[in-house]
């Protein structure tokens, strides 16, 4: 080989370590301020929000606000321009979104089901399903739309109803009654419900570990009134989601699985406001909570470690997974406060003092 080309190829190898060693000291670009994506139908849990009460006015009886130790908040993050800048972000709490969804309601407005063991009481897709009123004064008993119902020969505790499409036997405990039914809370201004969703600005960058969260719209409902056929109509309610002093976690530590703040909750007259600590739980729960068993004895409220728990798997002990929380987080197991015998994960260490 001729020195020329020796002294290329020398010359080649220097130029591509000498790349390769400013790529190792060039300084790497900042994180960008991330959320966990959360969504249902994927399978991904929203956030476990623990809620420690400041102060609450005008809760009563019938009213919820004023008297919560967590709820769960969805989160997703948009980006609205292609240049960067700040994302929009979207939190969806379930204290609002329960009322939309038919969790926080039951009454009896719909007459088709009222029937003590069937959805149906006319029997619609079998006519032996059918229901029967109450024993009548003569003691007779008929059908849900009055026809009699022999009950001459009942054995079993069924009776007889004469059909031109064939006898049929009813099951005579199988009352007609008041029968309860989730109640889906309608915002009639909202029928999509977009404001069961609270839009808030985030910035690109972290500032010392933190992104804050600037709401700018959504977080109300101001429900209907449901009208009952038993007992009184469900008055028409406001329900609201205030967020404040909140941020979301971006480190190394905790990239955008946790966040803290404040917030102030309304239903009806009932005001509440709450101090707030977040996490999210990981892939591996199926549930915004892990459920854990405490050490025996523990007091309410206290800390104990659990193998359900535990971030790391354990293949001796037969865990082949953690529990899918981060391990940044030291999860320890939570004595609930009314049944010190069972508990969920939380984070042991303080993610208000995180920097």
């Amino acid at each position: 080989m001729n020195s020329t080309i020796r002294t290329g190829l020398l010359g080649l190898v220097g130029a591509v370590a000498g790349f390769g060693l400013q790529g190792c000291f060039t300084p790497q670009p900042q994180p960008e301020c991330s959320v966990t994506i959360t969504s249902a139908g994927l399978g991904l849990v929203p956030y476990y929000t623990q809620l420690k009460k400041i102060d609450a006015t005008g809760c009563g009886a019938g009213t919820t606000a004023g008297d919560l130790d967590h709820m769960y908040v969805g989160m997703q993050r948009f980006r609205t321009k292609a240049s960067g800048g700040d994302f929009t972000v979207a939190l969806k709490p379930s204290f609002l979104a329960d009322p939309w969804l038919g969790y926080s309601y039951s009454a009896d407005y719909d007459a088709y089901n009222n029937c003590v063991y069937e959805e149906s009481c006319n029997g619609e897709d079998d006519p032996t399903y059918s229901c029967v009123t109450d024993v009548l004064a003569d003691g007779g008993v008929e059908l849900y739309d009055g026809r009699p119902v022999d009950t001459a020969n009942p054995g079993m505790g069924f009776g007889t109803v004469t059909d031109p499409g064939g006898d049929f036997e009813v099951d005579l405990t199988n009352l007609c009654g008041s029968v309860e039914e989730p109640v889906y809370r309608v915002d009639p201004t909202d029928m999509d419900g977009k404001n069961l969703n609270i839009i808030a600005n985030m910035p690109q960058f972290p500032t010392a570990g933190k992104c804050a969260l600037t709401p700018t719209s959504g977080g109300t409902q101001n429900y209907e009134a449901v009208p009952t056929l038993t007992g009184a109509p469900l008055p028409a309610i406001t329900y609201k989601v205030e967020f404040s002093d909140t941020n979301v976690i971006n480190n190394a530590e905790f990239p955008g699985i946790a966040f803290t703040g404040k917030v102030k909750l309304t239903e009806g007259a009932c005001v509440a406001n709450y101090n707030v600590v977040a996490w999210w739980s990981g892939y591996n729960t199926g549930t915004p909570e892990i459920h854990c068993t405490p050490a025996a004895g523990s007091a309410a409220g206290s800390l104990s470690y659990a193998t359900e728990c535990d971030p790391n798997a354990d293949l001796d002990a037969g865990r082949l997974l953690g529990s899918g929380m981060a391990p940044a987080f030291k999860p320890q197991c939570q004595a609930d406060a009314t049944d010190p015998t069972s508990g969920i994960c939380v984070p042991s260490v303080d993610l208000t003092a995180v920097k």
